[in-house]
């Protein structure tokens, strides 16, 4: 489902807080919203560096300050379960 992070890094360069994107994803069968989130957390992991740098300061509002720390949160899975990270997650809305 997010195999190229290249329109989500895009995506990115032109918000300044998650409150500004929706992703609109087609829920189907058995698919959640938390399944979503889960699938691009872990695609944030593998590409954290560049994801990071299409907006760092996106990430430090959150208190994110580097990409190893965003690699590590995607790793522990903080980004689709910490209260903090509410906004992220919120980005994510399905349909049926």
């Amino acid at each position: 489902m997010f195999k190229d992070l290249g329109q989500f890094k895009a995506y990115l360069n032109g918000i300044d807080n998650f409150d500004q994107l929706y992703i609109i994803q087609q829920g189907g069968r058995d698919v959640t919203k938390k399944d979503i989130i889960k699938q691009l957390e872990k695609a944030i992991a593998n590409d954290a560096e560049s994801v990071f740098r299409a907006k760092p300061q996106l990430w430090k509002n959150m208190d994110i300050d580097n990409f190893e720390e965003l690699k590590r949160l995607c790793q522990e899975q903080k980004l689709s379960q910490g209260p903090e990270y509410e906004p992220f997650r919120n980005m994510i809305l399905t349909t049926k």
